[in-house]
Parts: C-alpha cells; sequence; structure tokens
C-alpha cells in the first residue's frame, strides 16, 4: 500500500462522524472474584479486600495538590471540621 493511499483512507475515517462519534453513557459493572469477607486492607491480602478500600476509603481523602506539607485534602467527602484543640 502506498504512503498516499494510507493517508487518504485515514483521513477519510476520522472525517466520518458516524465513526468518530462517542459511545453513550453505560454503565460499568464490577464482579468481584470472591466475596468481600474482611474489610481491614492491611490484615489481609485479598484482592477483593483491597480493591473495595481503593473504591471506598483511599478516596476520602488525598494528598494532592501543592499544598505544604502534604496536608489531606477531601476528595469524596464534602469538608470537615476542627475542633478547638486540633485533635478532633
Amino acid at each position: 500500500m502506498k504512503r498516499r493511499t494510507f493517508m487518504a483512507a485515514s483521513m477519510a475515517a476520522v472525517s466520518c462522524p458516524a465513526l468518530t462519534r462517542a459511545q453513550s453513557a453505560q454503565t460499568l459493572k464490577f464482579i468481584p472474584s470472591s466475596d468481600l469477607r474482611i474489610l481491614d486492607p492491611v490484615w489481609t491480602p485479598a484482592y477483593t479486600t483491597r480493591n473495595h478500600a481503593y473504591m471506598v476509603y483511599d478516596t476520602l481523602y488525598g494528598q494532592a495538590g501543592p499544598e505544604p506539607g502534604f496536608a489531606a485534602t477531601p476528595q469524596m467527602v464534602e469538608g470537615h471540621t476542627v475542633e478547638d484543640d486540633g485533635k478532633t
């Protein structure tokens, strides 16, 4: 195949709106390999527990952005309050 023929066919395929249109939104279904029995990812090496912790707990707060000292910032929570003594 010649280079010009390949380029022309590629450009024609990309310019066709029916081929480049995004798919409609679909629901992603996740089926774990086993039941979730233990919720503590530190205590067990089970992948199901690890995946659950990544999807739920690890994204409540994160260390993101240029905050000084890598301060925890809310990601999935709306916010938080700090009491007067700073411990809670």
